[in-house]
């Protein structure tokens, strides 16, 4: 079988990377999988689902982080990385809007990308068969994500703890008018690129060791239930029963590819990034006794391994999107991002995506 040279370059990358930060745009894995968690079980989603969502939640940081690597090796003289280069994962993160109407815009945007999103691939016709389902999870992990780096990433959570307001409310909870009497923004990012605006390094809460993560954990945990909600409601033409009944455990290939590798792919690639929960995580994978460069060591072999039967999957013929699995069909195949991201602000410029 022909080697995929592609895949070998991403272990590559990811081994030069290991036991080093790259600096990452969101809450760290583990608290974006456990408000994705909270929001599939309060809403009735089976664990299957559940997963296949935290899954796409985390893509959602892959992919920008990998193209931040890159551009990194670029600059070490070590040469580019064909990677997953697509602007519309740099707005999906809520960094860099600095005014509440943007703000108010983005919120309003996104709500209706993803609505329209969601009946657009619920209509078997525009994706191929049996990926139908993993496009949806995307979409409701992918967008998920961007609601509940809000929370971590602006200064609602720091104006409602400084007025006493607790537990802090959800965007939601707060009327318009309300709204427009604070001053809200969220980081600058890059750090530096925006004189006069607070940088994502001093407004972010991405992990337990950061000022207020708590409260905007807690806020983002009843924010995606409401969006889940949310979208439930809004969009009936998608197939919702079938989604909160999904269960694969009796089909062998499906579990393989979910249970197996994408979530050993999800917690192996953020411990090795440190991206888990910071560089001093309250949570741990691998190491029983809570030993970091243990717990990075076992992640390295445990992503080793994943990315091995990746790269043969990728090589089957059969596999037309040359996917490492189905369920990363919505990013890799249907570019859902840029359905979710049109229109979104950052930097002040609007997302536009590509015809």
């Amino acid at each position: 079988m022909k080697k995929n040279t592609g895949l070998f370059k991403i272990s590559l990358l990811f081994f030069l990377f290991t036991g080093t930060s790259i600096t990452t745009f969101a809450f760290d894995t583990w608290w974006h999988a456990e408000c994705t968690r909270k929001a599939m079980v309060a809403n009735g989603f089976s664990a299957d689902a559940r997963l296949a969502t935290q899954f796409s939640n985390y893509l959602t940081d892959f992919f920008p982080a990998f193209n931040m690597a890159n551009e990194e090796l670029v600059k070490a003289g070590i040469g580019q990385l064909q990677l997953a280069g697509d602007l519309s994962y740099e707005y999906m993160h809520f960094d860099a809007v600095y005014s509440e109407a943007d703000i108010e815009k983005n919120w309003e945007l996104l709500l209706n990308n993803t609505i329209r999103a969601l009946r657009k691939y619920a209509d078997g016709a525009a994706v191929r068969p049996g990926y139908r389902l993993p496009v949806l999870f995307n979409i409701i992990g992918a967008s998920l994500h961007t609601i509940q780096d809000f929370y971590s990433h602006s200064n609602w959570v720091n104006l409602h703890t400084a007025m006493n307001i607790t537990p802090v409310p959800i965007w939601y909870d707060v009327a318009v008018n309300d709204r427009k009497k604070l001053n809200l923004a969220t980081g600058a990012y890059p750090d530096g690129s925006s004189s006069g605006h607070k940088n994502h390094a001093d407004l972010n809460k991405d992990c337990s060791t950061r000022n207020l993560n708590k409260e905007a954990v807690e806020a983002a945990e009843r924010a995606s239930i409401d969006w889940v909600k949310r979208l439930m409601d809004s969009a009936t033409t998608v197939p919702w029963s079938e989604l909160k009944a999904y269960n694969i455990q009796k089909d062998m290939v499906l579990k393989r590819f979910l249970v197996n590798l994408d979530a050993t792919f999800l917690t192996s690639s953020s411990i090795v990034l440190d991206h888990f929960d910071g560089k001093q995580p309250a949570k741990f994978v691998f190491s029983p006794t809570k030993e970091l460069p243990k717990e990075r060591a076992q992640a390295a072999i445990a992503l080793s391994a994943t990315i091995g039967q990746y790269s043969i999957n990728v090589g089957m013929a059969e596999n037309t999107f040359k996917l490492p699995t189905p369920y990363w069909a919505g990013h890799k195949a249907y570019h859902i991002t840029r359905d979710l991201a049109a229109g979104l602000m950052l930097n002040g410029k609007k997302y536009v995506p590509p015809q």
